[in-house]
C-alpha cells in the first residue's frame, strides 16, 4: 500500500511534468526533427531534404505537399557557423525560409522574403557566448543555444517533375560549413529524405522526458528558463546527472504528457478566436503575445508565453501524426 509520501510526490511528479511538458514541447519537436535527420546520415551542419514532393513518410508538423524542402541542421558549439541563401532567379527560383534556433525561436527570415529580399545572402549563425568580431559581408545571427535548424522551401513553378528536379537544383546551391572553412568550404552534405521514413511524432508518454532530458543535459540554461532547473530536478533531469526514473515516476510523467498535450489542444483553439475574415474559421494559429515574443526575442520584462509556445507545436501535431494505412507500406 501506497504511503502519504509516496502519493504526494507522484501527484508532485504529474503536477510538475505537466508544466515541464508544456514549456519543452518546442526543445523536444526541434530534437525529434535533428533525430530523424541524423537516423538518415545527416550529421551537424549538413542538410536533409526532399527530391520529390512529400508524401505521407515526412512525418512532420503541417509540411506543404506542394514545395520541396530542405532542412540545414546546424551546430555552433565548435564555432560560428556560415548559411548561404542563392540568390533568386529571373525565372522565379527562390529560397523563402527561416532560420531558428533548438527552441524554435525564429532568428532571421531568409530569401525572398527574408533579410536578403532575394538577393542571396551570407548568414552567420553565431554561439550563445560569442564574443569576437563579424566579418564583413556576413549577416549575424546569434543563438541562444547550440543547435538549430534552418526551414526552407525552394519555390516550384508547377508539380511536373520538370520542375521539381529544377527546385532540387537550386535548391541544393545552399551551402553550410564553418566560418574556420570560409577560405575554402568544402562540398556542403545533401541527404536526400524523399524515400524514407522521416519520423519526427511527439509522443505524449515517458519518451518525450527522455528527449527533454537529453536536450538539457547538451544546451546551456537560458536565463529566462531558470525557473525550470528546480522543477526539471524533481522530474530526475539534471545536467550531469542520467534521467532514470523509477517504474511509479514513468507511469505519473506519461500521464502528465497526455494532460498536457489535452490542455495545449484546448489553448490551441482559443488562438483562433479573432479570424482574418469575420465569421470564417482561418486565423493565425499563434496567440498575439507569442507573435510579439517571437519577433523580438522573448525579450519583454513582463512576458514569457512559454504556454502558448507548446500549443502551437502541439496543436498541429494532432495532425501531421496521422500514418498512412499497412498496404501503402
Amino acid at each position: 500500500m501506497a504511503s502519504a509520501n509516496d502519493e504526494r510526490h507522484t501527484r508532485t511528479v504529474r503536477r510538475r511534468g505537466v508544466d515541464a511538458a508544456a514549456w519543452g514541447i518546442p526543445a523536444v519537436n526541434y530534437a525529434l526533427m535533428r533525430d530523424a535527420a541524423e537516423r538518415l546520415g545527416c550529421g551537424p551542419n549538413q542538410v536533409v531534404y526532399w527530391s520529390r514532393l512529400l508524401d505521407w513518410r515526412n512525418q512532420t508538423l503541417t509540411p506543404n505537399p506542394d514545395a520541396i524542402y530542405f532542412m540545414p541542421f546546424y551546430d555552433v558549439s565548435q564555432g560560428p557557423v556560415v548559411l548561404e541563401i542563392p540568390a533568386a532567379t529571373d525565372d522565379g527560383a527562390a529560397i523563402i525560409g527561416s532560420v531558428m534556433d533548438g527552441w524554435q525561436v525564429p532568428l532571421e527570415d531568409v530569401g525572398k522574403a527574408g533579410v536578403d529580399q532575394g538577393a542571396g545572402g551570407r548568414y552567420l549563425i553565431l554561439p550563445p557566448a560569442f564574443e569576437g568580431d563579424v566579418p564583413p559581408g556576413y549577416v549575424p545571427l546569434r543563438s541562444e543555444v547550440d543547435v538549430g535548424y534552418a526551414l526552407l522551401r525552394s519555390s516550384i513553378a508547377s508539380g511536373e517533375a520538370s520542375d521539381v528536379e529544377a527546385a532540387v537544383a537550386y535548391g541544393k546551391q545552399l551551402a553550410v560549413y564553418p566560418l574556420s572553412e570560409a577560405g575554402a568550404p568544402a562540398d556542403t552534405v545533401f541527404v536526400d529524405a524523399a524515400d524514407a521514413d522521416f519520423d519526427a511524432t511527439i509522443a505524449y508518454d515517458v519518451s518525450f522526458f527522455e528527449v527533454l532530458a537529453d536536450f538539457v543535459q547538451h544546451q546551456p540554461w537560458l536565463e529566462r528558463d531558470r525557473v525550470m532547473i528546480d522543477v526539471l530536478r524533481s522530474l530526475g533531469i539534471a545536467k550531469g546527472t542520467t534521467f532514470a526514473p523509477d517504474d511509479e515516476t514513468r507511469a505519473a510523467l506519461s500521464d502528465a504528457a497526455g494532460e498536457a498535450r489535452e490542455w495545449l489542444d484546448g489553448q490551441y483553439v482559443s488562438f483562433f478566436a479573432t479570424p482574418f475574415i469575420p465569421g470564417t474559421g482561418w486565423a493565425l494559429p499563434a496567440s498575439p503575445e507569442l507573435v510579439k515574443a517571437a519577433s523580438t526575442g522573448f525579450d519583454a520584462p513582463d512576458s514569457y508565453p512559454s504556454t502558448p509556445a507548446g500549443a502551437r507545436t502541439t496543436g498541429p501535431s494532432r495532425a501531421s501524426s496521422t500514418r498512412a494505412p499497412a498496404s501503402s507500406t
